[in-house]
């Protein structure tokens, strides 16, 4: 895909990744807004379609019934073999062929909805149509139903009425024919309809394209790039779209590639992107392929085969959720407490997980890393601590406590990073590396290292929030003893970390925020601070939730072994654990099928998926995913992670 044109066209900075799956048994149709059998279509899953007579007389029909309608379409639908034509007999008058309805989607008209219909059923109920969406039309469709029912009992008491004002004046033959016709009219004219308006903030969006005959991807990617563009609608937040490939292989059909428009402030993806792209001065040259903590780590490892974990709300219950009945392996505790101690004591949380801004690692080597093992040593440190401090916790209080500390810790030096980007991009020259030279690196293990003070001060601000107070307030007795446990826990460091206490006072903020903008460790001469704390405490002007930074595990533990298996937390898989999850689902390699960065994989029923080759995959990817395989999230964690 030649992202340049692509970044220009979408209006993004971010270089557009598609997944793409071929869908051969399914074909499109466009049908208006307000149509009357959209939302049976959807809450139903399917459509009967009686057969009458010939090809000509089916035409005939659909002109009668309108050519735009669903039903009209789809009437001469059952005459076409690559459509809903049956492959196995022959179709005769009043032979019953049912339609299936695999999506439908608002086209970027807002006027015309493309709706996806298939033969066979979806490998899933909810494929490409959501349990909400579903939930929705269910709902709309009942409540039609009850008009319907109320509309059915007024127009027969209305003809009772009739039938009672011609018995009495029967010897009046025309008496009540104006009656009849005026009941006909209402019948006819009043009758209730449902339309999908009320569904239209459900429905997902859609594009429409020629597909190019080639199937290549380059290609694909380039048409789907320019119908993104020609809709009006923003692009994707973080530059993922999905794309069904309807029709047969060689055939000169339209493709349809849908994202979620995002409307709000700019994303931290594209904020990332553009400084890449726009500033290459910025960056280190070259960034580093692999990941490894730079100071400590004997050596740098591989990322290849590392699992993302989805990124965590700090005050979510999602992480509670997924630690919850966990047993530490408390094999050889007291050496392993020990130095898990001398090694925060001598390193700070950076000993157990460390951050790799992307100005330095390469994308697929940045983010957040946890040594797997260290982290369960220190949850078993925190057990150790909870002794002496009269608390009575769990296992599961332990890891949360461990990991959630540790992550709020380097979720704050991602902050750091973005906030650097969007100064990059505003004064449009480098920033981060000239802070981590000047600054950070000249202040290390002294008691001026402001960042490390202030992400220990933020792993302090995790544990207190309310919804984590309240939360260890039902896991755990004692909160004066936890208090002091989690103290002592962020004291035991280096210099620097050690002074994490003084996040309380606004000055500290101030300063620190002056060495970001200035490079310089120093406040200006006469000793005032710039006004740019709120930079890193106020709105930010981008939008950055965790799930922006990517978070891996090395190595093995129980608590990277509970978040890299709870649906909850997992987020994407290695590219390799994805081919071999396409070879549990009998797909096979097609050789001649992917071309440049792209591998395509043909399932038994011809319907094919198209791998991007870069590791690790995308969310929109692994989505595509789970929706061509016919499961969700949940099943892919605890039923297809563990055969594979």
């Amino acid at each position: 895909m030649n992202s340049t044109v692509a970044r220009r066209h979408l209006q993004s900075w971010i270089p557009p990744s598609f997944a793409w799956t071929t869908a051969p048994d399914v074909f499109c149709i466009e049908v208006p807004l307000g149509d009357p059998d959209i939302v049976e279509f959807i809450s139903t899953g399917t459509r009967e379609v009686t057969v009458c007579g010939t090809k000509k007389i089916a035409l005939l029909a659909a002109a009668a019934i309108g050519k735009e309608a669903l039903s009209g379409q789809l009437e001469e639908a059952v005459w076409a073999p690559a459509k809903l034509k049956p492959t196995d007999s022959r179709i005769n008058a009043g032979t019953k062929v049912v339609a299936h309805c695999h999506a439908v989607f608002l086209l970027p008209d807002c006027k015309t909805l493309s709706v996806v219909v298939g033969r066979s059923k979806p490998v899933a109920p909810d494929t490409w149509i959501s349990a909400s969406l579903k939930a929705d039309a269910d709902v709309l469709l009942a409540e039609h139903h009850a008009k319907v029912a109320e509309f059915d009992k007024h127009i027969e008491v209305k003809k009772q009425a009739n039938d009672a004002l011609k018995e009495h004046y029967k010897s009046d033959r025309n008496f009540g024919a104006w009656g009849e016709a005026m009941v006909a009219i209402e019948e006819l004219h009043h009758r209730p309809v449902v339309i999908v308006g009320p569904l239209l903030p459900s429905l997902p969006r859609a594009a429409k394209f020629t597909q190019p005959t080639s199937g290549d991807p380059e290609k694909l990617a380039r048409a789907a790039s320019t119908a993104i563009a020609a809709s009006g609608w923003p692009p994707s937040r973080d530059g993922s779209y999905a794309g069904i490939l309807p029709g047969a292989a060689g055939r000169r059909t339209q493709g349809l590639v849908s994202w979620v428009p995002h409307t709000g402030l700019p994303s931290y993806p594209e904020v990332r992107w553009a400084v890449q792209k726009r500033l290459p001065a910025a960056l280190r040259k070259p960034r580093i392929e692999q990941m490894g903590n730079p100071k400590f780590d004997t050596g740098l490892q591989t990322a290849k085969d590392s699992v993302q974990v989805q990124g965590i709300d700090p005050e979510s219950t999602d992480l509670k959720d997924a630690l919850d009945d966990l047993q530490l392996d408390q094999s050889d505790f007291r050496n392993r407490v020990d130095d898990v101690r001398k090694d925060a004591k001598g390193q700070g949380f950076e000993a157990i997980a460390w951050f790799q801004p992307y100005h330095v690692w390469t994308e697929e080597t940045w983010g957040i890393y946890f040594d797997a093992r260290k982290l369960d040593d220190l949850a078993l440190s925190f057990l150790d601590d909870f002794k002496p401090a009269r608390v009575h916790g769990s296992h599961s209080l332990a890891a949360l406590l461990a990991f959630g500390l540790i992550y709020a810790h380097e979720l704050f030096h991602a902050r750091v990073e973005a906030a650097l980007s969007w100064a990059e991009i505003n004064a449009q020259q480098p920033r981060h590396l000239r802070y981590k030279e000047r600054v950070y690196q000249a202040l290390r293990e002294t008691p001026d290292w402001l960042e490390e003070a202030l992400a220990n001060w933020s792993a302090w601000n995790w544990f207190k929030a309310p919804g984590i107070q309240s939360l260890v307030a039902r896991m755990a007795s004692n909160a004066d003893g936890l208090d002091r446990v989690v103290e002592a826990s962020l004291d035991l460091a280096p210099p620097g970390y050690q002074e994490w206490r003084l996040g309380h006072q606004p000055c500290t903020w101030r300063t620190f925020t002056n060495q970001l903008s200035t490079g310089n460790p120093k406040s200006n001469p006469a000793g005032i601070g710039l006004p740019l704390e709120s930079a890193l405490t106020g709105p930010l002007p981008y939008d950055i939730p965790p799930s922006d930074i990517p978070l891996r595990f090395v190595g093995t533990g129980i608590i990277a072994d509970r978040l890299q298996s709870h649906p909850a937390t997992f987020n994407v898989p290695p590219r390799r654990e994805l081919e071999r999850a396409l070879k549990h689902f009998r797909h096979s390699l097609d050789a001649s099928g992917g071309k440049g960065g792209h591998q395509k994989w043909t399932g038994p029923d011809q319907r094919a998926f198209i791998l991007p080759t870069r590791d690790p995959v995308s969310t929109g990817v692994f989505k595509t995913f789970l929706h061509h395989v016919g499961i969700d999230k949940a099943t892919y964690v605890r039923q297809v992670r563990p055969n594979l």
